[in-house]
């Protein structure tokens, strides 16, 4: 693929990645930090801890200290001691943490199964799917060490 091809290719995916994001902000009063880590620690073992989600999100660890003070005040996570480790912090979903992943999942997959309907044909939602797969292997791409 040419340069402008490659770029004009990255502006889509994030437009609809930005979309999405729009698309799944139920919980009034979260920061998009905030709501980032707590997709983060959703997609994460039961092991989740401060430093990896840090990682995970390439954001400071002031950064997700913060959203993660945020995300326990509204009662959406729990910290707990890791066991085999007591200097270390796990961070799980509470039972509400879960119901709003999962309600914001379920608006986000809503939003995006009618624009599809609404917009492609039957060859187009195949081109889309095969396009999908594409993407996911892109993603999981790791650039060989030389």
């Amino acid at each position: 693929m040419r340069d402008d091809e490659i770029e004009r290719l990255r502006t889509q995916v994030k437009l609809l990645q930005r979309r999405l994001r729009q698309e799944a902000m139920p919980v009034t009063g979260l920061t998009l930090t905030a709501f980032s880590v707590l997709g983060a620690i959703a997609r994460s073992p039961e092991d989740a801890q401060p430093r990896r989600l840090a990682e995970q999100l390439t954001m400071s660890s002031p950064n997700v200290s913060a959203a993660l003070r945020e995300l326990t005040a509204a009662d959406l996570i729990a910290r707990t001691k890791d066991p085999d480790d007591a200097r270390k912090v796990r961070v799980v979903l509470t039972d509400h943490g879960r119901e709003i992943v999962a309600r914001s999942q379920r608006e986000r997959d809503s939003w995006l199964g009618r624009a599809i309907s609404a917009l492609l044909d039957d060859d187009e939602q195949k081109t889309l799917l095969a396009a999908g797969e594409l993407m996911q292997r892109l993603a999981e791409y790791d650039q060989p060490n030389p």
